[in-house]
């Protein structure tokens, strides 16, 4: 049995940091989210191109962000074994 994980980043205006971030990732994690707390820069789509499942949370602060992630993830038909947050 393969264990499933899965990776939630909450983002506020991380353009230069989020594509690191994604591609340090180990190849263990099946899926890496990045919610986008209402950014008022690129994180979107530098997120996306870095090859990240990318979902948008208007309300600013990292709780709702997590929750967002969290909903996200409820909502998929696959569920995970773990769920990280970084």
């Amino acid at each position: 049995m393969n264990t499933i994980v899965k990776v939630i980043i909450p983002a506020y205006n991380e353009e230069n940091a989020i594509a690191k971030v994604i591609q340090d990732i180990p190849p263990i994690v099946d899926q890496i989210i990045v919610v986008n707390n209402n950014s008022t820069d690129n994180t979107y789509n530098v997120a996306k191109t870095a090859g990240a499942t990318v979902i948008n949370e208007l309300k600013r602060g990292y709780g709702y962000a997590c929750l967002s992630g969290m909903s996200y993830i409820s909502s998929q038909e696959t569920k995970p074994d773990i769920i990280v947050f970084l």
